[in-house]
């Protein structure tokens, strides 16, 4: 509404002026229509982040990206010397309410891991934007852990030697394996590959 009541300023004003209108307690000094004019550059950048997080594109990486960008148009918004002093009051009290929230995002590790997890930032995002080394770490503590958490399975880094069978399997194993073979023998070369055989070559074509 700001920005269209800064755009159609002129007729604005001439609706104002007319008596017969009944809105001339409504007319705004050039001091106010300048302090509009400010406000509505200031909400240009909560404007923007609403629209961008309203649509159906996944976007909980940029969560942080987001605020770091907020914060950073508020920091250079406050340093305007031009700014009127109630909105550098509202601006001040605007970013201690982000850095809240920022301190908040702490509590949970999904937007850090997601950030890493995005092929256009990953850590190097933390490295630009000046993070300490001791939280890149964590970050990619958090990382592992998750992933540990969520693919539970064998440490390949430290694989476990693989158990002796039981001496009365042995015998059937051995022979097991010897009919398995003479059946193959039996069908041939076109019946090498059995029915109960695995195809993995499905299971690795997503990765």
């Amino acid at each position: 509404m700001a920005e269209a009541a800064v755009e159609y300023r002129p007729a604005i004003e001439r609706l104002c002026a007319q008596r017969d209108s009944g809105l001339r307690a409504y007319e705004l000094s050039e001091r106010e229509w300048g302090i509009l004019a400010q406000l509505r550059d200031v909400l240009k950048i909560f404007k923007h982040a609403t629209l961008f997080f309203s649509t159906k594109t996944p976007n909980l990486a940029k969560v942080i990206h987001a605020m770091d960008h907020i914060d950073t148009v508020l920091t250079n918004q406050i340093r305007d010397k031009n700014l009127n002093s109630a909105l550098w009051s509202a601006l001040t009290l605007g970013k201690n309410v982000l850095n809240h929230y920022y301190k908040l995002s702490d509590l949970s590790a999904t937007y850090r891991i997601a950030l890493m997890l995005h092929p256009s930032y990953k850590d190097v995002y933390f490295k630009d934007a000046g993070w300490p080394t001791q939280w890149i770490k964590n970050a990619h503590d958090m990382l592992r852990e998750e992933f540990d958490r969520s693919y539970p399975g064998p440490d390949m880094r430290n694989p476990s030697p693989a158990p002796d069978a039981p001496a009365e399997l042995a015998g059937h194993s051995s022979k097991t394996s010897k009919e398995q073979g003479q059946a193959k023998g039996r069908k041939g070369t076109k019946a090498s590959k059995g029915s109960n055989d695995i195809d993995v070559s499905p299971h690795f074509s997503s990765l």
